[in-house]
């Protein structure tokens, strides 16, 4: 049964005269040709290797919110696995408001994304990869589900109760007036991202065996640079209209036969561009973190646990737009395969407001043969 309609003006169910024009709900080209550009390419650099068991991999943790997810705050892609293809679905479910009299947004819906990434070694220590995200906004149909989740653990339910269920509505309001607004389903092709990973070694020369300090200059090091190209439409809320730029470090656990134990750290700045949606402001740089656990239960299964989060990313008082984000993450990779494996999780909100509610992921990987 639908809840009742609680009209207020940072939540509107009607539309608004002063609001501009729904944009058309315009046929996209298709996923299926996106896909097959994609599948292509990764064919392309698939190359002759011994065959071996995927390595243990996290989660490439993106904030799937619609308006934080228009800036290239990166996963941690290209990354030091084995994997040369993964192709990932997420489904993430939004419902909250923020802000005051003079500018109030509303966030309530559901976004999933289909992601291809690719990556690949140049040289010995310089990988590249590729990523483009297929991006559908619309009412969704997990808010049933998500409301038993809440009442099942005690979580917070947000506007949820005032709200239809299954609805999309992105709002920006200034003093009462629609300044954007987004309440019909849409989808098209997302930015497209290309990352260039450095492995820069350890301070392995340094260190004593046996020894916790030893361990740990034993972790190699690596730096990332990522830039985000403008190919979805702000429109759509697919894309912010502008590059971004984000430069990181990262630190993964030391290579070892049979480790049952692997981590990862990863942390930067990224410098956004602007979003071409009115009311939207960009901060000038962001940071951004992501850190990662895999246990290896059986051979085959990989237990995974991670957070990710940034600064803000918008100069805004509205806690959706201008508060820190920090996301959690749990799930598991099977090893399907020496080529093949299947990495899905479930992902939550840890700061009220600043990312989805509630997201499932699943992504298929392959590595070369």
């Amino acid at each position: 049964m639908s809840k009742p309609n609680i009209e207020t003006p940072c939540i509107p169910n009607r539309r608004d005269a002063r609001a501009p024009a729904i944009l058309p709900n315009r046929r996209a080209t298709g996923p299926a040709k996106f896909l097959c550009t994609f599948l292509t390419l990764a064919g392309a650099v698939f190359s002759a290797a011994d065959a071996r068991e995927p390595e243990a991999t996290g989660f490439v943790m993106q904030n799937h919110a619609p308006f934080p997810a228009l800036i290239g705050v990166p996963g941690r892609w290209p990354d030091t696995s084995d994997d040369t293809f993964d192709l990932t679905w997420n489904a993430s479910s939004h419902s909250m408001t923020a802000g005051n009299d003079a500018f109030r947004i509303v966030a309530d819906g559901e976004t999933h994304s289909l992601t291809a990434r690719v990556q690949f070694d140049l040289w010995r220590r310089l990988r590249i990869g590729l990523q483009m995200p297929w991006i559908q906004h619309s009412g969704g149909f997990m808010d049933d589900a998500i409301d038993a989740w809440h009442d099942l653990f005690s979580l917070p339910e947000g506007i949820r109760p005032q709200v239809d269920q299954d609805q999309l509505n992105y709002v920006l309001q200034r003093d009462g007036a629609n300044l954007f607004r987004l309440n019909e389903s849409v989808s098209g092709v997302g930015d497209l991202r290309l990352g260039i990973a450095v492995e820069l070694g350890s301070f392995q020369r340094f260190a004593r065996p046996e020894t916790v300090a030893g361990y740990f200059l034993r972790a190699p090091w690596r730096v990332v640079l990522n830039v985000k190209l403008p190919t979805g439409d702000p429109d759509r809320v697919t894309g912010s209209g502008n590059r971004d730029f984000s430069v990181g470090l990262g630190w993964r656990s030391p290579d070892a036969l049979a480790a049952r134990l692997r981590w990862w750290i990863d942390f930067g700045a990224v410098l956004p561009g602007d979003v071409d949606i009115p009311g939207l402001e960009t901060e000038a740089q962001a940071l951004y973190y992501d850190s990662a656990l895999t246990w290896r239960i059986v051979p085959r299964l990989d237990a995974i646990l991670q957070v990710a989060g940034n600064s803000s990313l918008y100069a805004s008082d509205a806690s959706i737009l201008g508060d820190s984000a920090l996301q959690l993450a749990v799930g598991g990779l099977w090893h399907v395969s020496p080529r093949f494996g299947l990495r899905f999780g479930i992902f939550e909100d840890l700061l009220s407001e600043t990312a989805p509610d509630f997201g499932v992921e699943l992504s298929l990987l392959v590595r070369r043969p």
